[in-house]
């Protein structure tokens, strides 16, 4: 088996780094992805457009949460199934995670063609930032398959060692956008829905890289509709092991919402400082991440093997990992604040905005490693509604209330405080809910 000798033999440093490795350049893939756009969309100067891309978010944010209920719950479950060496229940929960996508894409996408101004009137669009955009969701509307087909199976490959294949489909992806982002954008004049098509384009030569890898490798996986059917429990598993990481993403998506909400009522430009402002944490914070992210398989793995010994091992070093590496990156981040705001704007009063933005929330990031890897061991250890209660806080419970709370008090300043707030309470609660299923025993 792939991942058997990975996962369960050998050095617990090179499956960490096998496995961490091609997810943090992943995580990086989707960093680019998010700043390329921004950036070549500020090259046209238009403040409106740039605002745009920020209001249209939550329908990103909401792809990325029904691809992460899908593809990191898949991950988790054929990771545990290889574990105790049911290879058919692998089978029927690739061929889950397939119908999932179809079903998932058809749904959104269907409903943000057929109702695009009632949505746009929740993400808190105004007059000005309309048809711009109308523009981009519409386009992501329409190549919704594909995206989130590309972002699931990027994660459900990894399940079974595929790490670096993970990580090229995804490069395939980003290469095509940053290509292309100049050309539709500033070369053809398209604006913001040049950097839509260029997005979807990307996804769909992705998808078609990780269709080849399944068919082609000795892959245990399959893209057959008729296996999901021999084990109609694996629809459940899929999404029951998904839910964590995407109530994480989309009450993220809901929370943007709100924050476009009140940040609308001071201008087009608070939007744009606030969603520049957040690009220094989400390079470190997505970094750490994806080493968490990378090395779950390999926990699932040895958790379904009954493996507690090398489970608590692959544990402490990922932690001081993402801690070590946490700390390099803000450090980093917080010196290069100016040059990270100066690649998106142009204007000196927004970059100065932006820059006191970006030291704020950078005040976390070197301990968001917790907090992932919390999520994880829950997840792989069974316990999903712990893991779920910790997404639902740090993304709803505790940032809805401390966001009204904050700005009806400070204003604009309580609004650029509240990530970091939420952040540093869901790293103390992540830490105290993973030593409780610690101490409840490694069978519980």
């Amino acid at each position: 088996m792939k991942a058997e000798e990975m996962f369960a033999k050998g050095s617990v440093w090179k499956a960490i780094f096998r496995m961490g490795i091609p997810a943090v350049v992943t995580m990086m893939v989707m960093v680019i992805y998010n700043m390329a756009d921004m950036h070549f969309v500020g090259k046209t100067g238009d403040e409106m457009q740039i605002a745009a891309i920020s209001l249209a978010s939550p329908i990103y944010m909401l792809q990325t949460a029904m691809g992460t209920l899908i593809g990191a719950g898949g991950c988790a479950a054929i990771s545990n199934a290889m574990g105790t060496g049911n290879m058919r229940l692998v089978k029927s929960l690739s061929s889950a995670c397939l119908i999932l996508v179809i079903l998932a894409s058809a749904v959104t996408g269907i409903s943000i063609l057929l109702f695009p101004d009632k949505i746009l009137y929740f993400l808190g669009v105004n007059a000005e930032t309309w048809q711009y955009t109308k523009d981009y969701i519409t386009v992501l509307a329409v190549g919704m398959l594909f995206m989130l087909f590309s972002h699931v199976f990027a994660n459900v490959i990894r399940a079974e060692g595929a790490a670096k294949e993970s990580m090229i489909g995804n490069g395939i992806g980003t290469i095509t956008n940053i290509i292309l982002d100049p050309i539709l954008i500033l070369g053809l004049d398209m604006g913001v829905k040049g950097a839509a098509v260029a997005t979807v384009v990307g996804n769909i030569l992705a998808s078609i890289y990780y269709c080849f890898y399944i068919k082609k490798s000795n892959s245990d996986l399959v893209l057959n509709l008729k296996y999901a059917w021999e084990n109609k429990a694996s629809f459940g598993k899929v999404m029951f092991l998904g839910i964590p990481n995407a109530v994480s993403n989309l009450l993220s998506s809901l929370t943007n919402t709100i924050s476009n909400h009140i940040l609308i009522g001071y201008g087009a430009g608070a939007i744009v400082t606030v969603s520049v402002g957040g690009k220094a944490s989400m390079i470190a914070g997505m970094i750490v991440m994806g080493i968490c992210l990378g090395v779950q398989p390999v926990i699932a793995y040895n958790y379904g093997a009954g493996n507690k010994e090398r489970t608590i091992e692959v544990l402490k070093k990922t932690a001081v990992t993402a801690l070590t590496v946490g700390l390099v990156l803000t450090m980093g981040c917080y010196c290069l604040r100016t040059e990270i705001a100066g690649m998106f704007l142009v204007d000196e009063k927004l970059i100065r905005t932006s820059v006191h933005i970006m030291g704020i929330q950078l005040l976390t990031t070197t301990f968001l490693g917790f907090y992932y890897i919390g999520i994880n061991f829950l997840q792989s250890a069974g316990n999903a509604m712990a893991a779920t209660f910790l997404s639902v806080c740090r993304q709803g419970i505790i940032f809805i209330p401390t966001i009204f709370i904050l700005h009806a008090v400070a204003g604009l300043e309580g609004v650029y405080w509240t990530g970091v707030i939420c952040d540093g309470i869901s790293i103390v609660l992540a830490v105290m809910l993973f030593v409780r299923q610690m101490k409840k025993g490694f069978a519980s």
